[in-house]
């Protein structure tokens, strides 16, 4: 009697400390450096918010996170990366409206799903689109930009991040909507689109981070695609005020996982990534960027991201871009 009552003791504890708590590796969250991969090169968009972000939540996690820019394909390059590898949290990306939303959505066989493939974390922030040209450029305005392409047909060159990504939806759209013709001339980044334009090599641009170049009036700035002026900048006019057709055009960036990432691994990250994302120092960052802080749960960021994959598909229809 006293053996069994022993055996059936032992059993009890075992299944007790087997179902009690998270697992260790769960529990101990993170015991060594998280990597975040940037898809597109140093400077732009996403690797400033990025960088600003992963510093701060580095100091709440009390461990190192790795910024690691992995270009090319307009995001798509990085986000298989990660999408391939472990679903421990070790990993996660940068992602924004290039990768995660225009290009699924204008593919008709992507090699992954914004939605399904990955676990969304926590949106960072958004910013509207602002149309930046070359200071040799013989239009400073939305209605001159118009008015000289209908002029010269084919003769304005525009930049993108690469084929399928928002800077290269939103050439396109204004094509459609002033009814001219421009030449589309895909960069890998931001960065790289932006010193080829200082150079005068390239004409315009959409891009969410001109300001500090023209603020330091290295290019120059025809408007800005939202309803109204931004509280960032409220010197520079609409394209609708410029003179151009009414764009209404914002990005968005956010923190991804693997899909299968455990729930207390993404519901950590979210809590502290609040927790960044409304302390002044980011806010101020952000804001001298043109960026809205973002922030919410994890359920949000990924129903939005699906609403913005659906109504791209939409508006494809009428565009027509292909990217493969």
């Amino acid at each position: 009697m006293r053996a069994n009552a022993t055996s059936g003791l032992c059993l009890a504890l075992g299944v007790l400390l087997l179902s009690s708590g998270p697992a260790p590796a769960q529990q101990s969250y993170p015991d060594r450096p998280i990597r975040l991969i940037v898809a597109f090169p140093p400077g732009g968009t996403a690797d400033l918010v990025s960088r600003v972000f992963a510093q701060e939540l580095a100091k709440k996690l009390g461990q190192s996170i790795v910024v690691e820019n992995r270009p090319g394909a307009a995001g798509r390059i990085g986000a298989e990366a990660v999408m391939r590898s472990p679903a421990d949290g070790y990993t996660l990306i940068t992602a924004v409206t290039s990768s995660h939303g225009i290009a699924p959505a204008l593919s008709k066989t992507f090699p992954y799903d914004p939605v399904k493939d990955f676990a969304s974390v926590i949106k960072l922030g958004g910013s509207p689109m602002a149309l930046v040209a070359r200071n040799g450029f013989p239009a400073s305005t939305a209605g001159e930009l118009v008015a000289y392409a209908k002029a010269n047909p084919g003769k304005i060159n525009f930049a993108s991040t690469g084929p399928g990504s928002f800077s290269h939806l939103a050439g396109e759209l204004l094509k459609q909507a002033a009814g001219i013709d421009m030449t589309h001339v895909p960069y890998k980044g931001d960065s790289d689109a932006i010193k080829d334009m200082i150079s005068e090599v390239v004409d315009i641009f959409f891009t969410p981070v001109a300001r500090p170049q023209v603020e330091g009036k290295l290019i120059k700035v025809i408007g800005v695609a939202a309803a109204k002026r931004t509280s960032a900048t409220p010197a520079w006019p609409t394209i609708a005020e410029s003179g151009g057709p009414d764009l209404i055009l914002a990005s968005w960036t956010g923190i991804m996982a693997p899909a299968g990432t455990p729930r207390e691994i993404i519901a950590r990250l979210n809590a502290l990534g609040n927790e960044v994302l409304a302390l002044p120092a980011v806010r101020q960052r952000f804001g001298e960027l043109a960026y809205e802080p973002g922030g919410g749960t994890p359920e949000a960021f990924a129903a939005e991201v699906g609403n913005e994959v659906s109504r791209l598909r939409r508006l494809n229809e009428v565009l027509k871009i292909q990217t493969n």
